[in-house]
């Protein structure tokens, strides 16, 4: 099925079910009846059973931005499209189950694939969502590409408001990705030797995010050799509909963290209440720990271990829920070297969107 107007191709495996189509790398091992092919429009696809799309190289998260890895046969390397709203990501199937394994981080990419993201041409993917059911092919957008920077990559997000629940009344709405800084919707500010930007072990998978979420800042601090980390999340409640209240937020986001652990404790119950900016929050301290096996084929395989305490703090402003958290690896010492980066959340200010 193409989509009336664009050059978007959704393709039913034996099952019926449909899988949007990233580049014709992903027909790999795959049989198309091309000559079935028919011209739909948006509504009618949306009225099928769609599966996860079937994507060469995935789709890349560089900050905000998330961006089609898109890898003809034809090329010797691949092209990062801009996709251009999360309403087109979900049209594209990608879901909260699917997420992990779909969507990259640019140091998991680059480790995946063995290419430097910054090497490659960008562009912009036409959009999907936003098209109406009958869109006339002059009107809508090419895909253009280039060898410079995209923009800034902002995107828009616009959705009902929930009106029982304060916190997220139009008031207090977000139209768009949030930002953290001296101009943004939070300030948060830095302490005492905390410096932008973490050195986490790589093979931890528990620092990727939950469906639809951006990582707003990271901190490291350095002390007598132990490093601690610090970063503040933003989750879009707009596509996270199950989650209305701090504790539905704790209960996703710590069930995502603890996934994989060996243990995991603290998830079931906040350590206590609190406010950022005047909004209710939840703090919970928990303590995970991870085991494997590392080595190589013919030497001695070591069991490596990871045992992480972090303290969580969760908020939900607007349409937007928030997690600030503090993590690091030496539990004698966390405690200690935490409260002056805990001072800073007790003054943190959220803001309404201007």
């Amino acid at each position: 099925m193409v989509l009336r107007g664009t050059a978007h191709i959704w393709v039913a495996d034996d099952d019926g079910v449909l899988h949007w189509v990233g580049d014709t790398r992903a027909f790999a091992g795959k049989r198309v009846d091309w000559d079935a092919k028919r011209e739909v429009t948006r509504e009618e696809i949306t009225q099928y059973r769609r599966g996860g799309p079937w994507l060469s190289s995935g789709l890349l998260k560089l900050a905000d931005p998330i961006y089609l890895v898109k890898w003809e046969t034809s090329e010797t390397s691949p092209t990062l499209l801009h996709i251009q709203s999360i309403a087109d990501v979900e049209l594209f199937g990608i879901s909260g189950d699917n997420w992990g394994a779909l969507v990259y981080d640019q140091a998991l990419w680059e480790r995946r694939f063995g290419i430097s993201a910054a090497s490659l041409a960008r562009g912009i993917l036409a959009p999907v969502a936003s098209l109406g059911a009958s869109p006339s092919p002059a009107t809508t957008p090419p895909v253009v590409v280039s060898n410079s920077a995209p923009g800034s990559g902002t995107v828009t997000t616009v959705a009902t408001t929930t009106p029982t629940i304060d916190v997220r009344s139009e008031t207090y709405r977000l139209n768009r990705t949030p930002r953290l800084g001296p101009d943004g919707d939070i300030t948060l500010g830095t302490g005492a030797s905390w410096t932008e930007g973490t050195g986490i072990n790589s093979k931890d998978h528990r620092f990727d995010t939950i469906y639809s979420s951006h990582v707003l800042h990271e901190w490291t601090v350095v002390s007598g050799g132990d490093p601690i980390f610090a970063r503040v999340v933003a989750t879009n409640l707009d596509y996270n509909k199950e989650v209305v209240t701090t504790t539905d937020l704790a209960r996703k986001v710590l069930s995502f963290y603890c996934t994989g652990s060996t243990t995991c404790t603290g998830t079931d119950a906040p350590s206590g209440t609190t406010t950022i900016g005047g909004f209710p929050a939840l703090r919970y301290d928990t303590r995970t720990r991870i085991e494997y096996w590392d080595g190589c084929s013919g030497c001695t395989q070591t069991l490596v271990q990871h045992e992480w305490v972090a303290i969580h703090l969760f908020v939900i402003r607007g349409n937007w829920g928030y997690e600030i958290r503090v993590f690091g690896e030496y539990p004698a010492t966390f405690l200690t070297k935490v409260q002056d980066f805990l001072t800073m959340v007790a003054k943190t200010e959220l803001r309404t969107n201007p």
